[in-house]
């Protein structure tokens, strides 16, 4: 017998053959719902401990500042606290980072504003980066789901990086939140989205070292269930990556319905699984 969790899947995917296309959120809406979404999640946090710990394993360069790299930094809040963490342990950073998205770019900048740190920008796509320099530490920060082909990033990546350096990629495993934004991926761009086994195939071809690991971390969704609650739609827009509002009233519900199967409740909290698989290449 199907779960009940299948059968809104299901219900889903029929709602998604009948349409003829699906957008993507803009720039806009997408920054404003990644914020939303990442606020409402303990995975920041838990990554942040987890870069303290990394840099116990980083080796300063010979000379100048520490050289990272964040390809797809978005909005630089992340950045930002990861900059502080290696400085603090390592010395002076110098941080670049890239992003297609013009709404990234400005708040990016803006979280370096105070000029403790040195940084940079390239406001495109990374296969036009050219870099020249290598860096101490190469990272993409749940970012790789947006490309169209990922093999020749992480190849690229690990030509940037000096001897002794790392390329981190964080990744999400392809569970049960992200069954709803992968339905939504496929109809968008006819193409599925990449997932942690996907860039972990990859990166064992690249001569080098590879660990990985997994950190357990969980979103709040509660507001998701209140249709009128703007937080909620917001986290939700973001969890499916579609603007949810253009949906039909019946298949808002089977999203939400979706959603709800695969939460633990906690109080009045509904709480999501929201795992991330971390990669570390060492050349």
């Amino acid at each position: 017998m199907m779960s009940e969790g299948k059968n809104f899947r299901v219900e889903i995917d029929r709602h998604l053959a009948s349409m003829e296309a699906l957008e993507e959120l803009s720039d806009a809406r997408y920054h404003l719902t990644h914020e939303r979404f990442e606020a409402a999640s303990n995975q920041r946090r838990l990554i942040l401990d987890w870069v303290e710990g990394l840099t116990r394993r980083l080796s300063p360069p010979p000379a100048g500042p520490v050289k990272i790299l964040s390809v797809g930094c978005g909005g630089g809040v992340m950045d930002r606290l990861i900059t502080d963490l290696i400085a603090k342990a390592l010395g002076p950073v110098h941080i670049t980072g890239i992003d297609p998205n013009e709404e990234h770019i400005p708040a990016f900048q803006s979280a370096f504003d105070d000029g403790e740190h040195a940084s940079s920008t390239f406001n495109g796509g990374f296969m036009d980066f050219d870099g020249d320099h290598r860096f101490d530490l190469i990272y993409f920060l749940h970012s790789l789901y947006y490309f169209d082909a990922i093999e020749p990033a992480l190849r690229k990546a690990a030509t940037l990086l000096r001897p002794g350096g790392k390329l981190v990629a964080f990744q999400a495993p392809n569970s049960e939140l992200n069954h709803l934004a992968h339905r939504m991926w496929e109809k968008q761009f006819d193409q599925p989205a990449w997932y942690s086994d996907d860039v972990r195939e990859i990166l064992e071809t690249i001569p080098g070292t590879l660990d990985c690991e997994r950190i357990d971390a969980r979103v709040d969704v509660t507001p998701c269930f209140h249709s009128d609650d703007r937080l909620g739609i917001e986290i939700l827009d973001f969890i499916v990556q579609a603007d949810t509002q253009r949906f039909s009233a019946s298949l808002s519900a089977s999203l939400r319905n979706s959603l709800k199967s695969v939460c633990a409740r906690s109080g009045h909290q509904f709480l999501v699984p929201h795992p991330v698989d971390v990669m570390v290449m060492s050349r």
